[in-house]
């Protein structure tokens, strides 16, 4: 890409992420160190066994979740954690591979929920200059297509994402229009011909309308905030060993963990209850005692709860031959909505909220159950044959 090509709305979403990304191996050794005083030496030594064990935990998250801090974590605790590098892996060996593209494009998945019976957010239309038909929703190929469908449908706002996107790379949400421009959060006003050509680019992007928080969770998130249900499916049932509430904060549209200034809190799956508030801090997690700014989010019970456990088990049931997933619910003050079903859902993001290791002897069984064998990294032997 050279100086003059314009950034679209994935890569202009990239470059923040790269932008924050996390420091050298070097970096979070002498942070570490520092923190907790104790020698670099020792911190690395007991890195790389944690490293070298099942839960495979590369340097980024040994720091992130603190434990260079020894003495605060049990052995049993510290063995709980588990890499999200090996999240694919342990992915394809619960699931039917079949079904990953059936989960993770948004438009087969919306098809499939809504004929399931499960609530989703009211599609508008697609932006695809491909041959592709999406059954039901108008195509949106030309600046003059998105101008009439942005014209007739704005009303309180249009939300923009990837059809195939992860981690809300290029989400957009549109909050005012003309004839001539339209205006989405975060950006200057362009042309419906700008929009296309350089913001949009050559992604295809599923249009739906905005939907808007429960009174209760709008207090804490400005925009639309989703919880992760982590769902294992089995034979007697669908089984959430971790619940994960994402809160947008300030000017973010998503709300993905790795966005600036965001919240995750752990939900008590039985009750619904807020646990945690966590936020990234630099190279680590900071939890806090409450909400920075308002105060009563935590020990909060989350509204509608007993109907997003409902709607949680079909949707994951509908996508029974994915084992292992995730869904992002959003909470609306008409109940729950499934945002998105997950082809398995990373690793990082319950730990990081939660501020304790996945992996339970139920989520270890399960994982085993499936073929994953937990076993520290093989040493090559001193003579290997030729």
């Amino acid at each position: 890409m050279n100086a003059h090509t314009p950034l679209n709305a994935v890569d202009l979403d990239h470059r923040k992420y790269l932008s924050a990304r996390d420091s050298t191996h070097k970096d979070l050794l002498i942070h570490a160190a520092r923190q907790s005083g104790r020698s670099a030496l020792k911190i690395q030594r007991e890195f790389r066994q944690m490293a070298r064990s099942h839960s495979r935990l590369n340097m980024v998250e040994y720091v992130r979740h603190g434990l260079y801090r020894h003495d605060d974590f049990t052995d049993d605790e510290r063995a709980a954690y588990i890499s999200n590098d090996l999240h694919w892996d342990i992915t394809h060996k619960c699931n039917n591979r079949g079904w990953s593209g059936a989960a993770e494009d948004k438009a087969v998945a919306a098809t499939l929920l809504a004929a399931g019976g499960v609530t989703i957010p009211d599609s508008l239309g697609v932006i695809d200059r491909s041959p592709r038909i999406y059954p039901g929703l108008p195509r949106i190929t030309t600046p003059d297509d998105l101008r009439d469908l942005v014209l007739a449908q704005i009303g309180t706002g249009i939300f923009g994402k990837i059809v195939d996107g992860m981690v809300s790379f290029g989400a957009f949400q549109i909050e005012m229009a003309d004839a001539t421009h339209l205006t989405c959060a975060g950006h200057a006003p362009m042309t419906y011909e700008t929009f296309m050509s350089d913001f949009v680019a050559t992604n295809a992007y599923i249009l739906q309308r905005k939907l808007t928080n429960h009174p209760d969770i709008a207090r804490y998130a400005p925009a639309l905030a989703t919880v992760r249900m982590v769902n294992l499916v089995t034979d007697s049932g669908v089984h959430c060993p971790l619940a994960i509430i994402k809160l947008p904060q300030g000017d973010n549209i998503a709300d993905a963990f790795w966005r600036p200034g965001n919240l995750a809190c752990e939900v008590d799956v039985a009750t619904g209850a807020i646990r945690t508030v966590a936020e990234r801090a630099g190279p680590e997690v900071r939890f806090h005692d409450d909400h920075p700014a308002k105060p009563g989010l935590m020990g909060m019970t989350l509204p509608h709860w007993d109907r997003l456990i409902e709607i949680n088990a079909r949707a994951a049931q509908i996508f029974a031959p994915i084992r292992y997933q995730s869904t992002d619910i959003a909470i609306t003050v008409d109940g729950p909505v499934i945002v998105e079903l997950n082809y398995g859902g990373g690793f990082d993001l319950p730990q990081y909220a939660s501020g304790r290791g996945m992996l339970t002897p139920e989520v270890r069984a399960f994982f085993e159950s499936h073929g994953w064998v937990f076993g520290p990294v093989k040493r090559r032997g001193l003579f290997r044959r030729g």
